[in-house]
């Protein structure tokens, strides 16, 4: 298991690129169990700026040689939707002085850990994080790390360590709610993403408006 996530993790680094101008501190964390990363940056000049960053694959689902008939006709494929929601600028700052704080920069990777790399999971969910600061340029992850709720609370140090990051990053977005409002801005039709390892489709359906009643 742990080599499909590493596998799955260098796949999905193409969508943690950095745009590495006037960019003094970066962080980027990327939830597995939604297509979402969070974008954090302070600029060299002491800006703030940070977006939520939604990837998924508007797919074309109808069956039938007519359609398929259809489809090649007009060229409809499948389609990359890359949707980029920017974020208030004193939140990021806020939200990055909190994370830095807690360790985000120095925290251990967990593959250097015994304790933590040998604890077993039951799913492919996973945090991945880069990091980039004049101090330091790091990529980590920790598998299956969901925000503190209840009793849910880590027991190995380390793995505590990495939920309160998450915990940190959740009590300033609320990445569940951001992920059900890309859907109501998206048009209707059926849409990826990956989960772990599995493919997940979603019907978005909407009301259509009509002209008349």
């Amino acid at each position: 298991m742990k080599k499909s996530i590493y596998l799955f993790a260098l796949l999905i680094n193409i969508s943690f690129g950095f745009s590495q101008e006037h960019n003094r501190r970066t962080y980027s964390i990327n939830v597995n169990n939604k297509p979402q990363t969070v974008e954090l940056i302070e600029n060299e000049n002491g800006k703030y700026s940070g977006n939520i960053i939604t990837e998924l694959t508007k797919v074309y689902q109808k069956k039938g040689w007519i359609n398929r008939a259809w489809r090649k006709i007009w060229n409809i494929n499948d389609k990359k939707i890359i949707e980029k929601k920017p974020l208030n600028k004193t939140l990021v700052q806020k939200l990055m002085n909190e994370l830095k704080d807690n360790e985000i920069e120095t925290i251990k990777d967990c593959v250097y850990d015994e304790k933590c790399f040998q604890y077993g999971f039951l799913d492919d969910g996973s945090v991945y994080f880069k990091i980039r600061s004049p101090e330091v340029e790091r990529r980590y992850t920790f598998e299956e790390i969901y925000p503190i709720n209840g009793k849910n609370i880590e027991k190995i140090e380390l793995r505590a360590k990495a939920q309160k990051l998450i915990t940190i990053l959740y009590k300033y977005i609320d990445l569940k709610q951001e992920f059900k409002a890309v859907f109501k801005r998206l048009p209707r039709g059926y849409y990826n993403w990956i989960e772990g390892v599995v493919i997940v489709t979603k019907n978005n359906k909407k009301k259509r408006k009509y002209l008349w009643k």
